[in-house]
């Protein structure tokens, strides 16, 4: 299934509609989409109310621009790793990887997505589930591939990529860098319990028998 998805306005860095996005993130991160308020956005800005109306219609266009802009950051992120010439298990631990690893720079992006998406309606709603979905079929897509070749088990790959894009979600909400584990070498220990599973040398993960007999990863 060739994937679509529609690119981000650009916008120069300091004009007044990024500064209300920039606010409008921090708010929603901090508060949540219901508690933060317009007028709570336009002080941060240093705007009046009727400023940001003339930028955005409302406070639900405003949503649904940064969870746009995060979406197809990530998808683009995604796309380069599925796209690369490697082996086809080497792309998708890389994908996992770099998608867990961009926590780093978008897990403000990522919490506003999970936890307030739901207040999108109608045809903003859609198009989100629409990006969504993009994502989604890259790493099913991935995975159907390395199932043709045996590379991974006979498995339900709706099953496995909502386990994994499940993982990955969740991150935003319990992980914490000062604990001291890096999200590289979170990245290595999820990657490796998604492959090769959590009880040691009987464990085999999702990887076919056959290629850890002749090719270990």
């Amino acid at each position: 299934m060739e994937e679509t998805i529609p690119s981000a306005k650009s916008e120069k860095p300091g004009t007044i509609r990024e500064q209300i996005i920039a606010a409008a993130i921090d708010m929603f991160y901090e508060h949540g989409y219901q508690k933060a308020s317009l007028r709570d956005i336009a002080r941060k800005v240093g705007v009046t109310q009727a400023a940001i109306y003339y930028h955005f219609h409302n406070k639900e266009e405003i949503l649904y621009t940064i969870i746009e802009r995060f979406s197809n950051d990530l998808f683009f992120t995604l796309k380069s790793c599925f796209s690369a010439n490697k082996d086809p298990l080497e792309k998708l631990r890389n994908a996992i990887s770099e998608h867990i690893i961009s926590i780093k720079t978008r897990r403000k992006g990522a919490k506003i997505i999970i936890e307030d998406k739901r207040f999108l309606s109608g045809e903003l709603n859609r198009l989100v589930r629409e990006k969504e979905k993009t994502v989604y079929y890259l790493y099913k897509s991935q995975l159907e591939e390395l199932q043709k070749s045996m590379r991974i088990k006979e498995c339900d790959l709706t099953v496995a990529t909502f386990g994994i894009l499940g993982m990955i979600n969740w991150l935003y909400h319990w992980y914490r860098p000062e604990k001291g584990l890096s999200i590289e070498k979170m990245a290595d220990e999820i990657v490796n319990t998604i492959f090769f599973g959590l009880f040691g040398d009987g464990g085999k993960g999702f990887l076919h028998e056959k290629y850890l007999q002749n090719k270990p990863l």
